[in-house]
């Protein structure tokens, strides 16, 4: 590979970016000589993604002298972590041999004003980078400008003087069995998985150490990395920072694709850098969006990651440590003999592990046990809300012929309720359990939902709330019409009564 050169051009203007609807596609922007012809790779450069163009420059027909007649172009500027990190520095390389010329990026045309992010100066820091900075929002002549090569070309080709210039930060010492995370759970453009909460409550368990990089700064998550053997998480520019630390070579890379094949950047860095990493699918993550890069998914626990990154399976916890109202519930499950059984919202899987129905499923957003533990037992388990499972996973499932809800909190237990409707046949049975919660979700089905009652048992001097539906009662509006006039009257009679306000009486003339 030949060697990065630099080209000086005399009276050169330099534009800032702009898109417009008649240049679909592409960025334009690039820099003009002396001459008024484009300087040849001063657009942006790619191999993948939006394309650079030169700008026409009837576009901005004014142009102001510089007040520093020489400066580096430093190409496209972004503020985006990762497009900075691979592209905005790809001229980086050759700044600190002229520390006293300014370093230039081609801004977005309405960024007049804008300054680097404090991310961004601490980076240049890093690199040990001490030119003064600007961003051109408006077209600018500099008597003298220094066109570097660019040393990394997304997403494929990064130059070895440029790497070796950007792998420059000692960081501290490895520290052996070290395992870290990059979360994604703390940003907000919901572009990761949505259900990571389980998993990193998991590996924080088992030791792994758990970072937001958004959250630190870039010194921060360098030392992060630097400390770490084993490093996983989703797909993303979590990872491009890599490129900044000079030992790379004896950590462990897992990292979990977006969507399809992951990014051909991750290869081209991690060929230059000599990284040893894995890429995984997972296998039974839901697919919510997906628009080029931006991706949503979801998981249903955290066993596949957990098992990808070789979490031990910790063992199932006695049988003994069962609360008597678990024992309870466990002789009223199996007095109904359910061949379908749906549990929702436990924190134990006492009940479900217990029943001999031979299709249980269990849902719940917090197990405080590892579903792993029970992989031998035939339960699916659902580290979700009830209403995601039902539109994301059931699908083929049958209807349950036994739903037990339980939870913390009263609406959420109702929230829960109103969903399992739609994973129930006629027959079906709801258990509600014993204490004040379920007494309250009998009593709200029975006096809100139509087509439904509420029963007590009595098992060992403990009432225990179930539900089901009334026999051929209504259960759609539709089926309201058809009541004989003595039905409708008793059953007004639950109707809670409504006051009116005093209507004082109409003068004569008066209209309606």
């Amino acid at each position: 590979m030949d060697a990065l050169s630099v080209r000086l051009v005399k009276n050169s203007v330099v534009y800032p970016t702009i898109r417009v609807a008649s240049h679909p596609g592409k960025l334009l922007m690039g820099v003009y000589d002396e001459d008024d012809n484009y300087v040849d790779d001063t657009a942006l450069n790619r191999r993948s993604g939006e394309q650079g163009a030169p700008v026409p420059r009837d576009l901005f027909p004014v142009v102001v002298d510089s007040d520093a007649p020489e400066a580096i172009y430093a190409g496209t500027l972004y503020f985006h972590f990762g497009h900075f990190l691979l592209e905005s520095l790809a001229r980086a390389w050759y700044a600190h041999r002229y520390p006293d010329v300014p370093f230039v990026w081609a801004g977005a045309h309405v960024w007049q004003g804008f300054q680097l992010q404090p991310w961004q100066s601490e980076i240049l820091e890093i690199l040990m980078i001490k030119n003064p900075t600007r961003i051109i929002a408006d077209p600018a002549r500099f008597e003298l400008l220094h066109v570097p090569d660019i040393g990394y070309r997304y997403d494929d080709r990064f130059h070895p003087e440029h790497a070796e210039f950007l792998g420059r930060y000692e960081g501290p010492a490895q520290v052996p069995g070290h395992r870290l995370w990059l979360s994604r759970s703390k940003i907000g453009n919901g572009v990761r998985d949505l259900n990571s909460a389980p998993t990193e409550r998991r590996l924080a368990e088992a030791g792994w150490t758990i970072a937001h990089p958004e959250t630190l700064s870039v010194r921060e998550q360098l030392n992060h990395l630097g400390r770490a053997e084993i490093v996983a998480g989703e797909e993303g520019s979590a990872f491009h920072i890599l490129i900044l630390l000079k030992d790379v070579a004896s950590k462990k890379f897992h990292i979990l694709r977006r969507h399809g094949h992951e990014h051909g950047n991750i290869h081209t860095i991690g060929d230059a850098r000599r990284v040893d990493h894995s890429f995984y699918s997972l296998q039974r993550q839901r697919l919510l969006r997906a628009q080029g890069r931006v991706v949503s998914k979801i998981s249903p626990n955290s066993s596949e990651i957990l098992d990808i990154l070789d979490v031990p399976v910790p063992t199932a916890r006695d049988a003994a440590t069962a609360s008597a109202d678990d024992a309870i519930l466990e002789r009223v499950l199996a007095n109904f003999e359910p061949r379908r059984f749906l549990d929702v919202g436990a924190s134990n899987p006492y009940l479900v592990v217990g029943s001999t129905a031979p299709t249980r499923v269990a849902v719940s957003p917090r197990f405080d046990f590892d579903p792993r533990t029970y992989a031998a037992s035939g339960i699916d388990f659902y580290e979700l809300r009830l209403s995601q499972y039902a539109y994301l996973f059931h699908a083929w499932r049958g209807r349950f012929d036994v739903i037990r809800i339980t939870g913390s909190e009263f609406e959420e237990v109702m929230a829960s309720f109103r969903v399992s409707k739609r994973l129930a046949h006629e027959g079906t049975t709801w258990i509600l359990g014993s204490g004040d919660l379920a007494a309250r979700a009998a009593l709200a089905i029975r006096m809100t939902h139509p087509g439904f009652t509420a029963k007590r048992l009595f098992v060992h001097r403990t009432t225990v709330y179930v539900a089901q539906r009334v026999p051929g009662e209504p259960v759609n509006v539709a089926g309201v019409g058809t009541l004989s006039a003595a039905e409708v009257k008793r059953r007004i009679r639950w109707l809670p009564p409504a006051g009116l306000r005093r209507i004082g009486r109409r003068k004569a003339g008066t209209r309606a």
